[in-house]
């Protein structure tokens, strides 16, 4: 059984090879080698898992989304909490949104500088006086 990371790392790779195959056009030469990375990727995922993808791509959807703010990335609802902390854990099991079907993928970790950066520029200001709403006069 392949580990869940080596899932995931392979989940994304596919769903990034078939979007950029997406935005090309089949006669262009970068088409077949794009076609020919994802058949590796495709060599490397258990039949269940690729029926399932191919399955809601063929419907039009996303076969896997990648979570953002506690949100899925195919339907953008709203996750379970205890279905984020399963995602959160080391050894994390492939999860399915409950809404949409996709594989959820968990979220990419942000360095922590840039973490850091988010929280200071989401701060308050000290200083600044607080906007006057605008109220409408009767004359």
């Amino acid at each position: 059984m392949k580990s869940t990371v080596t899932l995931f790392d392979d989940l994304s790779q596919l769903i990034e090879l078939d979007a950029a195959k997406r935005r090309l056009q089949p006669q262009i030469p970068r088409y077949q080698e794009l076609v020919l990375e994802a058949e590796n990727v495709r060599e490397r995922l258990p039949t269940a898992i690729l029926h399932h993808y191919d399955l809601l791509v063929s419907k039009g959807k996303r076969g896997a989304a990648r979570v953002r703010n506690n949100t899925c990335g195919g339907c953008h609802l709203s996750l379970p909490s205890g279905q984020l902390s399963d995602l959160r854990r080391e050894n994390a099991i492939l999860q399915v949104c409950g809404y949409c079907s996709v594989f959820l993928l968990p979220e990419l970790s942000q360095p922590a500088a840039a973490a850091e950066a988010e929280a200071v520029e989401s701060a308050p200001t000290m200083g600044k006086k607080p906007r006057k709403s605008k109220t409408k006069t009767e004359s």
